[in-house]
């Protein structure tokens, strides 16, 4: 603002009365002079609220001490009542506590007969599931057993044709060897024959063919 303040300086004490008060700053109002929209908005609002609580303050003055003085009477009239309510439930509850004893100790008497029952039942269900599991897994053992031991016959015999073809390729080699040293050109496989075993590859197809694997 280019215009010169010449009052804040001299007021500040009256300034910090507007602001701390009545939360209205200097800056405020000169903004709202010179045409700002948000403190024009800002004020007027605060104008439309102060007129609000002058128009309605008689009433709710009225309104809120005719509150206050109910609020005393009810509170006087049930302190009384709870005092006297608490003498005569004293008494109740005495009597609602000693049948309340006497109805616990029958229940308690009933629940410990159902729970020494109920335990000597857990511990026959406990008895025959652990005996049921037992069975079921030894069975499951010898069946395993069984499984894995016919798996390692079957296999062996697979087994069979290429361990001892292993060794019939390792004693041709050697054979054939020796042949080329003696005869050298003159050499022919065909005079070598090899015996040859079935792979294990057609083994199992011929398995498969037979026992339905």
């Amino acid at each position: 603002m280019k215009l010169k303040n010449q009052i804040t300086s001299k007021s500040r004490h009256l300034e910090s009365q507007l602001k701390n008060k009545f939360n209205v700053s200097t800056n405020l109002v000169v903004r709202a002079l010179t045409g700002d929209k948000s403190a024009l908005k800002l004020i007027g609002q605060m104008g439309n609220d102060g007129a609000k609580i002058s128009e309605f303050a008689p009433q709710v003055r009225e309104q809120m001490l005719a509150a206050i003085k109910g609020t005393e009477d009810l509170n006087l009239v049930l302190g009384d009542i709870y005092k006297q309510a608490g003498v005569s439930g004293e008494k109740i509850e005495r009597a609602v506590q000693s049948a309340i004893l006497a109805d616990t100790h029958l229940a308690n008497i009933l629940e410990e007969m159902k729970l020494d029952f109920a335990s000597s039942q857990d511990k026959e269900t406990l008895r025959h599931q652990q005996a049921t599991d037992h069975i079921k897994l030894k069975a499951w053992v010898d069946k395993h057993m069984m499984q894995v031991d016919g798996e390692y016959k079957m296999l062996q015999t697979e087994l069979q044709t290429d361990i001892r073809q292993q060794t019939i390729d390792l004693q041709h080699d050697k054979e054939l060897g020796k042949y080329y040293l003696e005869m050298g050109d003159n050499a022919r496989d065909d005079f070598k024959p090899k015996k040859q075993y079935a792979l294990r590859s057609i083994v199992q197809k011929i398995k498969d063919a037979l026992i339905g694997f």
